[in-house]
């Protein structure tokens, strides 16, 4: 068995299947979670393979202490917006606990350099390249995972598939349909296997197997629920009103980058190809089509 590795957000759809891989390859994982009690889905706890730990990324001393009971070198965290130093404390909490290497799930709209002036144009860009450049400056060496867009994002709108319609903002825009699982794959292999930590480098880019419209990406969802769902175009106003629970500068952000794209900015251009790649080169295997992650999560949509 290789050496123990720490998990955070376990109960997350990422997370998860992190932890999964890093079992599959031989690791004693540790779950670091606010709320131990809380349910996990697709982890099999048996035996002592999997571990619950308390500990929450927003307080350093939580993380030091789940550090130092796991005795993990490695771990998988996220970027949270409830610090306000941009994370520093807590990775610096993990470094001066003794993690040595660290997978942090960032976001495919950060641009290299961290410093570029497109990362301080984009809300969720400038939030998790802050995140980055503190992790770097700590000097653990890490690799910051930047995938694009989910299709656990498709959840946003789940109660209206039920009923049979949605509302949809620039519906001819483009996404590449990447399946949760197959990044937390990714950051498990990461996690146990150093030859690849030093492929990596600082940051890869992630993307989904096809590039489809909303509209296709919708027919497809229709097709394999068996049930007709009607697309009703709307605008900005009626989409910043429908999705207000989220935070204003994540829904601006939201907002600006579709209508660039529908406008024709191609915001995959310089990373879709190479993120493909990095998805077959580091999960091993071919990427999850969208159909088949709407079967394997059929039954959230009836």
């Amino acid at each position: 068995m290789t050496s123990p590795v720490l998990v955070f957000g376990p109960t997350g759809g990422v997370g998860s299947a992190a932890a999964i891989e890093a079992h599959k390859r031989g690791s004693k994982v540790y779950l670091a979670m606010r709320n131990t009690k809380k349910e996990l889905k697709g982890i099999q706890e048996d035996g002592n393979s999997y571990v619950r730990i308390q500990a929450d990324l927003a307080k350093p001393e939580t993380i030091k202490q789940a550090v130092k009971t796991s005795g993990a070198k490695t771990a998988f965290v996220y970027v949270i917006y409830e610090t306000k130093d941009a994370m520093r404390s807590s990775f610096e909490a993990l470094k001066e606990a003794g993690i040595m290497y660290i997978v942090l799930l960032s976001s495919f709209k950060v641009q290299d350099p961290l410093t570029s002036e497109a990362n301080k144009k984009d809300n969720i860009a400038a939030f998790h390249a802050a995140a980055e450049g503190a992790l770097r400056e700590t000097g653990v060496p890490y690799v910051a995972v930047r995938p694009a867009w989910f299709n656990s994002n498709i959840f946003w709108n789940v109660e209206d598939i039920k009923k049979g319609g949605v509302e949809v903002l620039y519906p001819n825009v483009v996404y590449d349909y990447l399946a949760p699982s197959d990044i937390g794959t990714v950051c498990g292999t990461l996690l146990t296997e150093p030859r690849l930590q030093k492929e990596a480098g600082q940051s890869i880019y992630l993307c989904g197997p096809k590039l489809m419209t909303q509209h296709e990406g919708y027919a497809v969802l229709s097709k394999v629920l068996g049930k007709e769902i009607k697309i009703k175009e709307i605008g900005e106003e009626r989409f910043s009103q429908k999705y207000g629970y989220m935070p204003k500068p994540v829904l601006d952000t939201l907002v600006r980058g579709m209508r660039e794209s529908n406008s024709g900015h191609d915001s995959y251009a310089e990373i879709y190809d190479k993120g493909v790649e990095n998805l077959r080169k580091y999960t091993e295997r071919e990427p999850t089509k969208f159909e088949d992650w709407v079967k394997e999560n059929q039954a959230a949509f009836t």
